[in-house]
This record gives C-alpha cells, sequence and structure tokens, in this order.
C-alpha cells in the first residue's frame, strides 16, 4: 500500500470516527428535548400549570409531611436581569418557561420554607437561570445559577457560610437535579426505551454553600399501561417519577433517593391571576374546566 493510500484511509478513518462521535453526541443530548417547553398549543392560553402534590420531605432522618406546589408558566424575560419583559416589541426578549417549586414543613416546633425557581429557554431548552430562597427557625438562604452560554455563575449567600461566589464550567450534557421535575417530562419518548447518560449537579436546596460538581447520571424508563417509569440513578441513589403516558406527561409520583416522596393530589391549568381570592383554591380544585385529566 502506498503512502498516499495510507494518508487517505487514516483521514477517511478520522472522518467516520468524528461523525461517529457527532452522531453519538447528539443522540445523547437529543434524549431530552424541548418537547412540551416548546409546545404553543399548551402554552397559547397563557394559563399557568398548577400541581398539588401531597409531600413528605426527609428532614433530619425522618419524613416531613407537607404540601409541595409545582407551577409552570411561559413568559418572556431579560436576557440580564431575567425579570418579566411585558413589552411585545422587546426583540432581545427570552422566550422561557418557567418553573417554581414551592413547599413549607414542620420540623418540629420549627418549620422550613422553600422555594426554587428554574428558567428554561424554549427556543434550545437550556437552563436560562436557577435559584433557591429558603427560610428555616435559624436564618435564610438564597442560591443562583445564571447562564451565560459556556460559563455559568454561581453565587450562594447562607446563613450558616456567608456569600460565596464562583464561575461554573458545566460540562456536555449537564443538568441540575432540581430541574428534574420538568426534564424527565422531556425525554424523547419517540426513541425506544434505552438508558442514556448525563452529567447531574445536586440540589442547591440546602442551607449551606454548595461545591457545585456535576457527576455521571443514568436515566432509564419504561412504559407502563397508562404510565411512564422514569429512574435518575446518581450518586446520592435513585430518583423515581411515574408520569402520565399521554402529554402533558404530568408527573404523578416522585420517589427521591433520600426516601422523600411526592403524590399529585390536584393538576389544574388555570389563568392564575383571576384565583388570590380567599376561597379561590376551593373554587378552582371544583372546576372541571380547569382541571387535567386523572
Amino acid at each position: 500500500m502506498t503512502a498516499r493510500a495510507l494518508r487517505v484511509g487514516s483521514v477517511g478513518s478520522l472522518l467516520l470516527l468524528a461523525m461517529t462521535s457527532t452522531a453519538f453526541i447528539a443522540e445523547t443530548q437529543a434524549q431530552f428535548t424541548p418537547g412540551i417547553l416548546a409546545n404553543d398549543s399548551y402554552w397559547g392560553d397563557r394559563k399557568a400549570e398548577f400541581d398539588f402534590y401531597e409531600g413528605q420531605l426527609t428532614r433530619d432522618a425522618q419524613l416531613r409531611k407537607c404540601e409541595i406546589l409545582h407551577i409552570f408558566f411561559r413568559e418572556r424575560i431579560d436576557p440580564k436581569t431575567f425579570v418579566r419583559v411585558d413589552d411585545p416589541t422587546r426583540a432581545d426578549a427570552i422566550t422561557a418557561v418557567r418553573m417554581n417549586q414551592i413547599w413549607s414543613a414542620p420540623i418540629g416546633m420549627f418549620v422550613e420554607q422553600g422555594s426554587i425557581t428554574v428558567y428554561w429557554r424554549i427556543d434550545s431548552a437550556a437552563l436560562a437561570r436557577l435559584t433557591f430562597v429558603g427560610r428555616d427557625s435559624f436564618g435564610n438562604a438564597i442560591k443562583k445559577i445564571e447562564s451565560t452560554g459556556a460559563i455559568s455563575n454561581y453565587m450562594s449567600d447562607t446563613y450558616r457560610d456567608g456569600i460565596t461566589t464562583s464561575p461554573i464550567s458545566p460540562p456536555l450534557n449537564s443538568f441540575f437535579y432540581d430541574e428534574l421535575p420538568m426534564r424527565v417530562r422531556t425525554i424523547d419518548w419517540s426513541k425506544p426505551p434505552a438508558d442514556f447518560e448525563i452529567q447531574l449537579a445536586p440540589t442547591l436546596a440546602r442551607f449551606g454553600s454548595d461545591h457545585v460538581e456535576f457527576k455521571p447520571a443514568r436515566i432509564s424508563w419504561k412504559p407502563i399501561e397508562k404510565t411512564i417509569e422514569v429512574s435518575a440513578q446518581h450518586s446520592g441513589g435513585i430518583d423515581r417519577f411515574v408520569l402520565d403516558r399521554d402529554f402533558p406527561f404530568l408527573l404523578r409520583e416522585w420517589q427521591m433517593a433520600d426516601g422523600s416522596k411526592l403524590r399529585l393530589k390536584h393538576g389544574l391549568k388555570a389563568d392564575y391571576w383571576n384565583y388570590s381570592k380567599e376561597g379561590d383554591r376551593e373554587r378552582a380544585f371544583k372546576n372541571p374546566m380547569l382541571q387535567h385529566p386523572v
């Protein structure tokens, strides 16, 4: 074989390897898709999805009963401040889906309250911002991750550790644990139920500062009659999710690795700004036009 043939063969092999690697990366990334995040028919009515869960959160090795509320809503936000943009002419505004996860859990004579807010861009399903705000009977905690492309900025201000800031370089195919309630609903169900790998960082919902570290995790799923079971195996154990098999793939149950549990009580799609008066919660629960199918 001539030197030229060897060179041509080597180049061809390298091209084939590059194409195979690119295809593998695309396949891996495609397992989470924009899915419901980009669905105009679902969000076009400008109503919010309200999911009320009967919750048990593990604190100090004990399960604490409480209600946990998930709210999903599409809105346009400022790309720098992440505040809501009401001006329809703002061409630079980001269209995103926002998730609020809210809880208040009794801890003996004390109480823990927390809220996680996540923004995902609908064009790419990329994380734009993640924040945790919480308080227990000793003090407050504020944490946030803001994505500016390849680099994300992390800030933590807690009563235990004071203020810390640091840049983060998320690896390819990386996500935060606090994204999972929506991410598992955006799996590409058109593909066979094969396992796929991601890089997962732990929850921000803690009252000490965090060293944000991404570790390998494996996502698996399988359809079961009217539901889909999803498992996320990560460094802390296994989280198990039960979703509706049909769109919008509501999260019915969530068993966390630490023993915490969520079970859906009520799922609504409502114009929330019209339900802020005394008795409006009960009125919404009784309105069949607002309820998701059981």
